[in-house]
Parts: structure tokens; sequence; C-alpha cells
């Protein structure tokens, strides 16, 4: 592993990555903000927040910088990174799961890029995959309001949506990368991601200037506001 100190903390990774943040943690935190539209979002303490493909837990590096107590929920099947997650994050442990979010609670082929932080569930043409297990979050029965749920899932973001279905109702913000990672080809879910979004009472609030990252809102839980 590799580290950097990070607001006065080790921060982890498995590889270089860690040179994202060798020069300014600050530019790193403003870059998560931008990219998954973070700053359009009033969060508070205590807030839930679910990271699907938390990789080594930076979207909560981001959100200490704004509110002191988090409710972290994180989903990161690739076994070298979770290892980081779990230093990273230990006081939120039992809430880190080593597993894939998806329409169907299985195991699945995750085809390996530990390096880049980009495996996947499609097979984009990695050499490297190990059986791990998927879950749907509908599965974990969560009955509390959700701030915010971060879908990255490298091009396997309408199937995570699918299978989130029940608990979508409860969630205020959904900030989904659904750029151009979907198999060999390389394809956006930028289509099936916003039509599933849309039926399901979500509409479009902002788009990342960074990144391929749409933030929907609620519309019945805002209604109801």
């Amino acid at each position: 592993m590799y580290y950097k100190n990070v607001f006065n903390s080790k921060f982890y990774y498995p590889n270089s990555r860690f040179l994202r943040i060798v020069n300014d943690e600050n530019i790193l935190i403003n870059i998560i903000n931008e990219s998954y539209c973070l700053n359009f979002i009033n969060f508070s303490d205590n807030d839930i927040i679910i990271d699907c493909g938390a990789n080594v837990g930076e979207l909560k590096l981001a959100l200490n910088q704004k509110i002191d107590q988090i409710n972290y929920y994180a989903f990161e099947p690739d076994k070298t990174i979770f290892k980081c997650l779990e230093i990273n994050c230990s006081e939120n442990v039992k809430n880190l799961y080593n597993v894939g979010l998806s329409d169907s609670n299985n195991k699945r082929s995750l085809f390996i890029d530990s390096e880049g932080g980009n495996s996947s569930f499609i097979d984009f043409g990695s050499g490297q995959t190990e059986d791990v297990e998927s879950i749907t979050l509908d599965s974990l029965n969560l009955k509390e309001h959700i701030k915010l749920f971060k879908v990255e899932a490298e091009g396997f973001e309408p199937e995570v949506l699918v299978g989130s279905k029940n608990t979508l109702e409860r969630v205020e913000y959904v900030s989904v990368d659904f750029g151009s990672e979907r198999g060999k080809d390389q394809s956006n879910t930028v289509t099936e991601v916003n039509k599933y979004l849309y039926d399901n009472n979500f509409s479009l609030v902002s788009f990342s200037n960074f990144r391929t990252v749409g933030l929907y809102k609620n519309n019945k839980i805002f209604k109801n506001n």
C-alpha cells in the first residue's frame, strides 16, 4: 500500500494512484465536489450517504470537509482496493461491504483493473477476473431517509439502479457516473440511466463540468418538502 498525509492523517491507496493528491489535497477535494455535483446539495450532520463503487473512500474524504458526522455505507467489490477502504473508513467499518451492487444477489465475475480503479462486472477486455458476491441495494432493506446515493459502476449503472428500485423512494439525490465505460466498446449509459431515473420520479438538476456525471433529485421528496 501507499499512503499520503491528508488533513493530518494517513490516507491509503493500493497503488500509485495516491499521486492524485501528491501536491495539494484541496485540489482533489475540489475535483470530487465538482465531479459529483456535491456543492449543489445541502448536507447536514448524520446524513446517510450510500457510495456504490467507493474505491478507497475519496467521496467520504470530501464530505468530511463539509460535515462532521456521516452515516456512510460503501460498496467496493475489488478485494485489493477494499483493504484500503477499510483503513480509510475504519470508523464506519460495519457499513463497508466488499461486494458489488447489482440487480440480483449472486456471484459474478469481476473484471479487474485495480491500477486504474476501473474494475467492472462488464467485460471490458481485462485478462484478470475474480468471482465476487453481488447484491441488490434493496436486499439491505434500508428504511431511513438517504441524502445521497452515488453510483459509479464502470458501465454497470443500469443494473445497480434496477436493484435499488425500492430504496430509491427514500433517496433525496442520486449522483451517477454514466460515462463511456460499458464493455469492450466503452459505450455510455446515459440513455438507460436517464430513462430509469425519470420513470422513478427523479429529474436532472445538475451536470458535472469535470466528468460525465449527472445529479438527480427525487421529485416526490422535494414536493412534500
